[in-house]
């Protein structure tokens, strides 16, 4: 059975290659966000991405041999993030790859990788080669982690996106077009003196990807909010509660450009996916 897997994904992936040979991939869109120490000691790596056309076969990128999958996603027309099943495949050029199907044209991919450096100075080097495919409009988005100093960036991330409710603070910089084949390169440092990553990873064994984890949390918050509210509400007279009632209700101001999630009047970062509302 894994054999023919194994024969099944690479006739996918000569099947893909052989139409790129007559119309590229192209990926309109791609921001690559680097948290390190985020929920676990090691950099997560997410790509956030849109192709130009429908996809006509599977994703494949080059990553480091140190690099572990946490997930590989698509969204579907409610713009709700989907599992994607993904292969490692060893590589003569490259250190391993990964290769994925997205059933759409927005995708999401998630790994760690151990690249940081010894504690307290922290500093590591991104690099990003995407050799099959050009890319339209690329992006870097840097999260700082908590407890951290001195926090330096080269090139420099002139971008401040903002800071979360957590505390994390968020710097960014636009590269725009990129041609197939171009090396990307970030180096990013601090110091931080303690192990403790940024936020308590779940204690669940279960598949459970970050941007999952996140809107749990948002829709927990919510919960508990209205459950207050609704208390609350109950305790005041009649009267007020009519007058309350007779206000005009805030609509939706806006769109999240990561997830497409309808932005709230006073949400400042999206819940479902955790992106500023800064960075629309």
């Amino acid at each position: 059975m894994r054999l023919l897997n194994l024969v099944l994904l690479l006739l996918a992936i000569w099947t893909s290659w052989t139409e790129a040979q007559q119309v590229p991939i192209v990926i309109e869109r791609l921001e690559i966000s680097l948290w390190p120490e985020y929920d676990d000691p090691r950099l997560l790596v997410i790509y956030r991405g849109e192709l130009a056309q429908e996809p006509t076969g599977p994703l494949t990128f080059a990553l480091p041999i140190t690099a572990e999958i946490h997930a590989a996603a698509y969204a579907n027309s409610e713009g709700r993030l989907l599992k994607s099943d993904w292969q490692l495949l060893p590589s003569d050029t490259y250190e391993q790859l990964v290769v994925f199907s997205p059933a759409s044209r927005r995708f999401q991919l998630e790994y760690y990788d151990e690249i940081l450096g010894q504690r307290p100075q922290r500093t590591f080097t991104f690099r990003f080669q995407s050799s099959r495919y050009e890319i339209r409009d690329l992006q870097i988005e840097v999260q700082q982690p908590l407890r951290s100093q001195e926090f330096v960036a080269r090139p420099p991330l002139p971008e401040n996106l903002g800071t979360d409710t957590r505390g994390l603070r968020y710097f960014g910089r636009r590269i725009g077009a990129v041609p197939a084949g171009a090396l990307i390169e970030q180096q990013i440092g601090y110091i931080k003196r303690d192990a403790r990553p940024s936020v308590q990873a779940s204690p669940s064994t279960e598949f459970a990807p970050t941007w999952l984890i996140v809107g749990a949390l948002a829709l927990l918050t919510l919960g508990l909010a209205g459950i207050t509210w609704y208390r609350w509400e109950r305790r005041q007279p009649a009267t007020r509660r009519k007058s309350l009632t007779q206000k005009p209700i805030s609509s939706t101001m806006g769109f999240c450009s990561g997830c497409g999630r309808a932005f709230r009047e006073n949400e400042q970062f999206c819940p479902q996916c955790g992106r500023p509302r800064s960075a629309q």
